[in-house]
């Protein structure tokens, strides 16, 4: 027999398989642990979600069932002092203050840089220049159109000269009502929003220059009636300016579209222009067309007011005179009032107060600011109906015939064009002559 021998470990090992390497794994094994550990992890997950969900709950119904209401009410304002505003004169505002001009090296002030480009252009195949709509551009890049509508084309330019400061004429003839052309040389000065009308250094102003030449008529006696709201309504301006006769004076919305071409095309039908001044009245409408550059009434409009009036100002050139629309309480303060004349007058233009509301103070504040000025004597259409209107003419025929040279104010209704054409007819049988609003202001009698 050989030596025989005993295992010494105890029964748990040796009922073990020894082996060495690594464990056995049984077919599909790993694949069952690793969907074990993955559907754990999903458990942990969701056990995690209900929880916070249940805090939640739990927070939302102690704070329904246990909070104060009151809580959430402020019980104390703390002030913040409001930021400081501009001052209301700076570079885009300020009425000395002009942004600079880009196009100073290229295109002269005052000059279309859209048709000075066309004009040079054009010049150089030989051909008159004209604009977009086929006015003829004048030597210094200006639109000529009343050479546009007597059909003759200025002689082509080759050097570029100052504009005429003098009626236009064609064969000695004067064409446009003897108007001068605008703008004239000397007569504007820059400000933000475009140029403005000034006084020349040679002492003309815009009233003398713009307004239409006056002779009296021997054996007569003289008229006038001033027509205005022009510019909205297009069919209706072009009836008044081509309807009425010349010395009809017109006066134009300065808020209207294309406004500078309109007033072109009634000057160049010889009639002298007004620009309409929105003023501030009981029943201003903030929301109404042009009311964001009205003359306002107030102390602290005063800034205001003259930034509102050089945007007024610069929409177009050409006018001798402004004219207010409504304005009864802007015209009721002299404080509003002073800036504003004091301003016309620097700029070298006159004041027709259509006499719709009661001011009374006006003459005496234009005479003080050495400024033209007239008060109308009646609104022919305060009822726009034929017949009121022609009995309102009858009446100041009467007045006119008997030496009181009465000036009057309608506006642009079908009704008053009509009227007013017909009337101005028959004023010559009657010793009668129409004449322009600006030769009854005394400054220029």
């Amino acid at each position: 027999m050989g030596k025989q021998t005993f295992d010494t470990r105890p029964r748990s090992e040796r009922l073990t398989p020894k082996r060495s390497g690594p464990p056995l794994e049984l077919p599909g094994q790993s694949i069952v642990q690793n969907r074990r550990r993955k559907v754990s992890l999903k458990r942990h997950a969701f056990g995690a979600l209900t929880l916070l969900v249940a805090v939640v709950l739990a927070l939302g119904a102690y704070i329904e069932l246990y909070g104060n209401p009151d809580d959430a009410i402020p019980q104390q304002q703390v002030k913040i002092d409001p930021p400081a505003m501009p001052a209301p004169a700076d570079t885009l505002n300020g009425r000395g203050e002009a942004l600079p001009d880009l196009l100073a090296a290229d295109v002269p002030s005052g000059i279309n840089p859209t048709n000075a480009i066309a004009q040079q252009q054009e010049l150089s195949a030989g051909v008159p220049a004209r604009d977009a709509l086929g006015n003829l551009i004048t030597p210094n890049g200006n639109v000529n159109i009343q050479d546009s509508l007597v059909g003759t084309a200025p002689a082509s330019p080759s050097v570029p000269s100052a504009q005429p400061s003098g009626p236009i004429t064609i064969n000695g003839k004067v064409i446009g009502g003897g108007l001068t052309p605008a703008p004239a040389p000397g007569l504007t000065r820059s400000s933000p929003f475009g140029n403005v009308p000034m006084r020349a250094a040679d002492g003309r102003t815009a009233f003398k220059v713009y307004a239409r030449p006056y002779s009296a008529k021997p054996n007569t006696k003289p008229i006038s009636i001033m027509i205005g709201g022009l510019g909205i309504n297009t069919a209706i301006t072009q009836r008044a300016i081509n309807e009425l006769p010349p010395a009809v004076t017109l006066a134009f919305a300065a808020h209207a579209p294309n406004l500078q071409r309109q007033i072109d095309q009634a000057r160049a039908r010889g009639h002298e222009i007004v620009i309409e001044l929105p003023m501030e009245s009981a029943d201003f409408n903030p929301a109404e067309p042009g009311a964001d550059h009205a003359l306002r009434a107030g102390g602290s409009a005063i800034s205001v007011n003259r930034r509102n009036l050089d945007w007024l100002l610069s929409r177009a050139s050409g006018y001798f005179a402004v004219t207010n629309y409504n304005g009864d309480q802007f015209l009721q303060r002299s404080d509003n009032v002073v800036p504003i004349m004091a301003n016309l007058s620097e700029a070298g233009l006159g004041f027709i107060f259509d006499g719709s509301v009661d001011a009374p103070s006006l003459p005496t504040l234009a005479s003080a600011s050495v400024l033209p000025f007239l008060k109308a004597f009646s609104l022919i259409d305060r009822a726009p109906e034929a017949a009121s209107i022609r009995a309102e003419l009858e009446r100041i025929t009467a007045l006119a015939q008997n030496g009181q040279s009465p000036v009057s104010v309608g506006f642009t209704y079908s009704e008053t064009i009509d009227v007013v054409g017909e009337w101005a007819a028959t004023l010559e049988a009657k010793g009668l002559t129409l004449v322009p609003v600006s030769s009854r202001m005394p400054q220029r009698q």
